[in-house]
């Protein structure tokens, strides 16, 4: 894939543009960190164009019920159509082989919307040729994934939404997977079990669960492809490809975006749980993921030097997560553990000479910490769940090859159950 322009992450080093609204996904000025607007253009489609308002600010504790009227409503207003939102940057031939797998193998989809994130090879136009009638929103810089996902979500006619990233592939039957497991299950959001293409062999992951310390574990990762089984609940996500009910997701405030790469899906899978959402993952829904060499300057493929400003930004990001999703109760009780990884970390930014992204990651909460604070504020006042309830203490998660040679793979293992031990007696205080 095309490289990135470096100016997108390091514009996350700047501060949040004050005043700071109350919530994160209201419109194009929303988090900002001081880039210039993002102004869309917006191909329309039966002389139809996307809102421009803000969702409502406040965040909204997921529904139990939903009423007879608000049933009829959503079946007059063509509410239970399919709505395929595909992210794009610089996507190339990818772009198209997504598209064309949703036209061969979703055809429930009466919309297809590309958000593509300032691409420059071309991929919207060839992607016209591969969807007539494709509703194209053009943004005019590479704000992140999070606000595309937003933006394509607010674009949508219908309240199901695809969310795609343009290097996957869909296979025949997996949507039909996905809408039936939100239909057994009332999730608010369904995860296909994801595999590694081109081999197509290897399960990534099967949903996910956020960790204690506030990083991602991935559902039966690395496992051999098997025939799946029926969907179960999961407490986390990756973002790669979901089906989502759109107003659940917008009234939780979205994606955040100013996680702009990186920890942006376990922010919002968190969220969303403790908002009293569900999440499932169907298991037989299998969708292939083509990674390939990833971003220039952020993707990590197991070889070579690890990005800086990858380490940058997931440093920075899972500190994000634990300052706006965990209750103090739980910061508390986890203080020892969080403060231990947070020692090794510091050990592992000397080794690698992090030093510059770690302290700016640093600088960055400290520098929005009334932002933050009101984010927090909006999360724990409308939470129904507690932490103990959606955080898990599986071993330790890190990135293939980021860790090299006996006496490093042994310090991780004792590092890794020693934290396990101590999630055993902690999470007795965080239920």
């Amino acid at each position: 894939m095309a490289s990135m322009p470096v100016s997108c992450p390091m514009a996350m080093w700047r501060p949040l543009p004050r005043p700071y609204r109350a919530c994160w996904a209201t419109g194009p000025a929303a988090i900002r960190l001081d880039r210039p607007p993002v102004t869309p253009c917006l191909t329309t489609i039966h002389g139809r164009q996307s809102p421009s308002g803000c969702i409502p600010p406040m965040i909204r504790p997921a529904r139990r019920v939903a009423s007879a009227s608000a049933t009829m409503r959503m079946a007059e207003t063509g509410e239970y159509g399919l709505t395929a939102v595909v992210i794009n940057y610089n996507g190339g031939e990818r772009l198209l082989s997504c598209l064309q797998s949703l036209v061969d193998h979703a055809p429930l989809v009466d919309e297809f919307i590309l958000v593509d994130n300032g691409s420059q090879d071309g991929s919207p136009e060839g992607a016209e040729q591969i969807c007539p009638g494709l509703v194209i929103i053009r943004l005019q810089e590479n704000p992140g994934p999070a606000t595309a996902r937003n933006r394509g979500m607010k674009a949508a006619r219908n309240r199901r939404v695809l969310l795609v990233d343009a290097d996957t592939q869909v296979t025949p039957g997996a949507i039909d997977e996905l809408l039936a497991a939100q239909q057994a299950t009332g999730a608010a959001i369904v995860c296909p079990r994801l595999v590694f293409a081109p081999e197509n062999k290897t399960i990534q992951c099967d949903g996910a669960y956020p960790h204690f310390l506030g990083t991602l574990v991935l559902g039966n990762a690395n496992a051999r492809r098997d025939a799946g089984s029926a969907a179960h609940s999961v407490d986390g996500l990756i973002s790669t490809f979901l089906l989502v009910d759109r107003d659940a997701a917008l009234s939780a405030g979205g994606f955040n975006e100013a996680f702009f790469f990186y920890f942006e899906d376990l922010e919002f899978g968190l969220r969303m749980r403790l908002l009293g959402h569900t999440i499932a993952c169907a298991t037989r829904a299998v969708v292939l993921h083509d990674r390939g060499a990833g971003y220039t300057g952020l993707s990590f493929r197991g070889a070579g030097n690890y990005p800086k400003q990858r380490a940058y930004l997931s440093m920075r990001n899972r500190l994000l997560t634990i300052a706006i999703c965990f209750h103090w109760r739980t910061i508390l009780v986890l203080a020892p553990a969080l403060l231990a990884y947070e020692c090794a970390t510091l050990g592992l930014v000397v080794i690698r000479g992090w030093i510059p992204q770690w302290a700016q990651g640093w600088a960055w909460i400290i520098a929005n910490r009334h932002e933050l604070r009101q984010m927090r504020n909006q999360v724990q006042h409308h939470r129904r769940l507690r932490d103990g309830a959606v955080l898990h203490g599986s071993p330790l998660p890190f990135a293939d090859g980021l860790f090299r040679g006996r006496v490093s793979g042994a310090l991780v293992r004792l590092l890794s159950g020693s934290f396990a031990a101590y999630w055993r007696i902690a999470r007795v205080a965080v239920h």
